[in-house]
């Protein structure tokens, strides 16, 4: 059960099985079997990585450390 704490987001983590099987049916027949397996990986990641299966999203639906809440990255005061 989930806690009361818990926040509902959409997850994105169908990106990595999509993102490696589009890959391995790129890469196996352009590289052959290892270069074929490395290249789905990649793809899965980037693909992963550009749909946002990896970002971490705190309360109000900012990113976790956003610069524009003034985090460690946000803007200069002075």
């Amino acid at each position: 059960m989930v806690g009361a704490g818990a926040e509902k987001s959409k997850s994105n983590a169908w990106a990595w099985p999509v993102g490696i099987l589009i890959g391995l049916a790129i890469g196996i027949p352009s590289f052959g079997s290892k270069g074929g397996v490395a290249f789905g990986v990649a793809l899965g990641i980037a693909f992963a990585i550009a749909f946002g299966a990896t970002d971490k999203r705190s309360e109000g639906g900012k990113a976790a450390g956003d610069p524009s809440e003034g985090g460690a990255d946000g803007p200069r005061q002075g």
